[in-house]
């Protein structure tokens, strides 16, 4: 082994330098750095600072983990879901690990239907994650993603039909109330208030207050839709307090006041 101290002379010297360079310059010490500009707010520089770890190896598990570094510094640090998405993208073209590949692909499925509004993407996506997955315990996660996607895309009858099942793969899951709240928003957007009305009234019989409050708001709508106007105001007044959005309400009622008073005139 080369001793330190064995070296001498102008020439050590520069020898020296070179393996300082060097040592500078190697993955390990890049990624230290760039882990020091993220906890700096740095983004931009540990940006840079990864990206030459990628160039320089990709496809090592150093390269892999900085290209993931950098997907989730555009996408949780800096906000931009479009650099985001093409990160998360190359790493998953190089990643072998499956368990990386479910995670990642659940994070831009997720951007799909939260940033982009692209619900035919986001409907590809759940849909794969939830054939690899139908039977563990993140599936119903899934499903019911995968149902809002089909609601968000105007597709009411494929996001009741996912939303069943998804109650019958996992009828005591942590998503069931919230998969009956969206069938009777589903059927509300049918214009089939009466099963509606049915279907809120079972979330407001037994599930979770939460959402027995937005049941109630759907049903409000419903009757209001149904020009039970009396019954809506009533429902929608009861709710005032306590719907996360108490401002919407109020102009939901401040309009049924005045159809109520163009009705007497």
């Amino acid at each position: 082994m080369l001793k330190i101290s064995s070296v001498k002379g102008p020439f050590g010297a520069l020898f020296l330098l070179a393996l300082v360079a060097c040592n500078a310059n190697s993955p390990e010490t890049k990624f230290v750095l760039a882990e020091k500009l993220l906890e700096d707010r740095k983004y931009d520089a540990a940006i840079s600072e990864f990206q030459a770890i990628v160039d320089k190896s990709s496809n090592s598990p150093m390269g892999l983990q900085a290209q993931l570094k950098i997907a989730e510094i555009q996408h949780l640090y800096l906000g931009h879901a479009p650099q985001a998405i093409e990160a998360y993208g190359e790493f998953l073209k190089r990643n072998k690990d499956e368990n990386k590949r479910r995670d990642v692909e659940k994070v831009m499925a997720d951007l799909q239907f939260q940033s982009f509004e692209d619900y035919d993407q986001a409907i590809a996506s759940y849909s794969k994650l939830v054939k690899e997955n139908s039977d563990r315990k993140e599936g119903e996660e899934l499903m019911f993603r995968l149902g809002r996607s089909f609601f968000m895309k105007s597709k009411f009858e494929d996001a009741i039909k996912m939303f069943q099942y998804q109650k019958e793969r996992f009828p005591e899951g942590p998503f069931l109330w919230r998969a009956n709240l969206e069938i009777g928003n589903s059927l509300s957007a049918q214009g089939k208030c009466g099963d509606a009305i049915k279907q809120f009234d079972t979330v407001i019989a037994a599930a979770p207050k939460e959402s027995q409050v937005l049941a109630k708001f759907g049903k409000a709508a419903c009757y209001e839709e149904q020009d039970q106007l009396d019954e809506a105001y009533e429902l929608f007044s009861s709710i005032q307090e306590e719907y996360p959005a108490p401002s919407v309400v109020e102009l939901k009622m401040q309009k049924i006041k005045r159809r109520k008073i163009l009705r007497k005139r």
